[in-house]
């Protein structure tokens, strides 16, 4: 089991409905609700932040993939939605694909 910490904060009235409701939907408890919630964000936040970087050639797909917490082919399909197209040319993808092996 992990170790849990406590945190208080105060929430905004209509953050505090998006977690009454999504414990409803959910038939959950509101403390699981918001942990979802806090989750889903922050996947989300990190695949945003590093579709970024991607786009930016400042990151791989790979470590993208790495750092959100998903499998490179979950991270090329983001990349894919993103409408973002690849510099890469096929010989490095290639070649790539040789240096994993």
């Amino acid at each position: 089991m992990t170790q849990a910490e406590f945190l208080g904060a105060r929430l905004d009235k209509n953050i505090m409905n998006m977690v009454e409701e999504t414990a409803r939907e959910e038939n959950i408890d509101k403390t699981k609700a918001l942990k979802e919630l806090i989750f889903l964000g922050r996947r989300e936040y990190l695949i945003k932040k590093y579709l970024n970087l991607y786009r930016e050639g400042r990151c791989s797909i790979d470590k993208s993939a790495e750092k959100v917490g998903i499998t490179v082919n979950e991270m090329m399909k983001e990349v894919s939605n993103a409408g973002i197209k690849s510099e890469e040319t096929i010989e490095e993808y290639k070649e790539g694909l040789r240096l994993l092996r």
